[in-house]
Formats: C-alpha cells, structure tokens, sequence
C-alpha cells in the first residue's frame, strides 16, 4: 500500500466557520449601519419642522391663545379665535374680569354692574344697568389688536414662515416641560415642538405686543367652541352700546297740565359715529323744583333711529308722585332723558350667527 492520505488539518473548518463567522459579522455590521443611515436621514431639520407647524397651523379652525395681548389696552387672558377672525373668552382688563367677544368688526364685554358703572363715563341714571353680568358693546378703537390679520391660524403660520428667513440659528430648548426650538427674528420669538410632527407652542412679538402660548384646535375642539360663540352671540339682544352718547336736541312744550299725568317728548338726537339704524331706549324722568329735586316718575319709549337727523320720542308718565304733588303744590318741573341704545339689532345678532357657518 502507497503511503496514505495526510489528514486535514483541524484548523481548515475551524478557517472556514471563522470566515463565515466573519463574513456574517460583516454583514451584520453593514446592515446595521445601513439602518442606522436610514434612521439619521429620516429626522427633519428645524427649517422643515417650521415648516410642518406653519402647514399645521394653515389647516386649523381655530387657535386657543393664553397669555397677554398688548396694544394702547392690555388684556391677561385665554381667547379662542377662528380662521375667520372671530375671538372669544374670559379675559383680566384694566384689572376687571370679563368676557371679551370680537366679530366682524364689533367688539362686546360681559361684565357685572360695578364694572359698567366705571366704564361709562356720564352724569345719567344707567337705568338699564342689573346686577349680574351683561354684555355691553363697546367702540371698535377701545381695543387695539386686530385678531383677523394678527392672530388667526393663517395669520400665525405666516409669522412661523417668516421665522426660516432669519439669519439666526435656532435654539435647542425646552417649553412646558416639552423639547423644543426656539426660533428669533426682529420682531417675534417662536417655539415650536423639537419633532417631526411639529406644532407652534408659543409666539411673542412687538406688533401685536404679545406673549402667547399657543394651543392648535383640532376639528372637534373647534365645533365645541364655535358652538359656544354661536350661544353668547345670542345673548347680544339683550346687550347695550355702553360708548354711544344721545342727546336732547329740542324739547316739546306742553302735555303737562292736568294731575292725571304728564307727555314728555323731546327731539333725540342719534349717537355719534354709531352704525344707523340705530335703536335707543328713551326714559323720561320728571323731578319737582329743581334738577335734583324729588322724583315724580318716569316712562320709557324706543325709537328706531335711521339716519343723522335728530327724531322725536314721546311717552306719559303716570305716577302717585305726579298726581300728589300735582294736586297739592304743583309749580316748577324738570324733564331729563336717559338712554340705552341697543347693543346689537336682532338684525345684527343674526348676521353674526350667520358669520358663523363659514368657520
């Protein structure tokens, strides 16, 4: 026999397994950092999630807004306002709590007595005034913040566009308790969410001058409140103008004669730079002797005012107060005029529900 075969060597499959082994490794490796690669590249840069909060924001109904409104007023507060620029809610102004309900142009607080007693500057008996809260309109200049172009959805994903064109680098941060980057021009603050889905959180500007948190409202979270708005717009009709002045501008003579009561008519002249028609509760009030003197009973009348001209108004006062001293003394009497001029028409009331159904 021939000298045999000489056996393998163990190292060859141990080689060989290691190889494999290796080659594995190899793959494992590779395919690691292959996944690791797609995990990097699927992240958004911070231009891009400003990018998706501004889109985020174009698609919302409403926006929920917490902080502090500037302008000539400042008001501390949450107000909830659509994409039609309609904003609603409790609010701290010049100290007094209230509601605050801005739409298509008309501005309206519900307050109690003690804070419409303040507001309205006259010498007239606000005979119209309960205690309670109600709601008085108030004149468009006395707030100065315009939430349609400033503070809608579509207004504050503008301002988030604007922020990518600044030359300043964004901020790692944090806001509540949430990751977040700031992002700074020269005329706002903006932080939005540190993630893929980002949101705006909070916007801070010099005009308007505010410092907000900043609440997106999803589809049913809008339904519920522009429910609410639609519910307190109802209530205006029994709201009055709390800035409208009408005056006397000639009384009538006469009608006063007999005990049995007393006809008051005057020529009213209509509010300055108040929307016409116009609609003003006239109460005619009676005093003996002089200005301040005793009281011999009032009556009220309303008057549809249409243009600038001045219209007449007229009722009968028909009191004990009247006919006793009418009887007894008689003499000198004062007539005076108080006024409530109506907040808002049921015309008025049903054009801004009617404003509604495009939100």
């Amino acid at each position: 026999m021939g000298p045999g075969m000489p056996p393998p060597k163990r190292g060859g499959g141990g080689a060989l397994i290691a190889a494999l082994l290796g080659g594995g490794l190899v793959i494992i490796v590779i395919i690691g950092v292959v996944v690791f690669a797609l995990a990097a590249s699927s992240g958004k840069s911070p231009e891009e999630k400003l990018a998706t909060a501004a889109t985020g924001l174009d698609s919302a109904r409403a926006v929920g807004l917490k902080g502090t409104f500037g302008g000539s007023e400042t008001l501390t507060g949450e107000l909830n306002v659509t994409k039609g620029g309609r904003a609603m809610g409790p609010v701290t102004w010049g100290g007094n709590n209230v509601t605050l309900l801005s739409a298509d142009g008309k501005l309206f607080v519900k307050a109690d007595k003690a804070y419409w007693e303040r507001e309205i500057s006259s010498a007239d008996d606000q005979f119209y005034l309960k205690s309670g809260e109600q709601w008085g309109r108030l004149g468009d200049d006395e707030l100065d913040l315009d939430f349609k172009t400033q503070l809608t959805p579509a207004a504050l994903a503008a301002k988030v566009r604007l922020a990518k064109t600044s030359s300043v680098k964004p901020i790692e941060t944090t806001w509540q308790g949430k990751k977040a980057l700031k992002f700074s021009t020269f005329a706002s603050t903006i932080y939005i969410t540190d993630e893929d889905d980002a949101q705006l959180m909070r916007y801070e500007a010099t005009t308007p001058r505010v410092t907000l948190d900043v609440t997106p409202k999803d589809a049913g979270d809008a339904s519920s409140l522009i429910s609410d708005m639609r519910t307190n717009m109802g209530e205006l009709k029994d709201s009055f103008n709390g800035s409208a002045r009408p005056s006397v501008d000639e009384w009538k003579k006469g009608g006063c004669n007999g005990n049995s009561g007393c006809t008051v008519e005057a020529k009213i002249r209509p509010p300055y730079d108040v929307e016409k028609p116009v609609t003003v509760d006239v109460r005619f009030r009676i005093t003996a002797g002089t200005l301040t003197g005793r009281d011999l009973g009032n009556c009220t009348t309303r008057i549809t005012i249409t243009g600038s001209d001045s219209q007449w108004a007229s009722c009968r006062v028909t009191s004990g107060a009247w006919t006793s001293w009418a009887k007894s003394t008689g003499g000198t009497f004062y007539k005076h005029a108080e006024y409530k001029v109506i907040g808002a028409t049921p015309a008025e009331v049903q054009a801004l529900q009617n404003g509604l159904d495009s939100e």
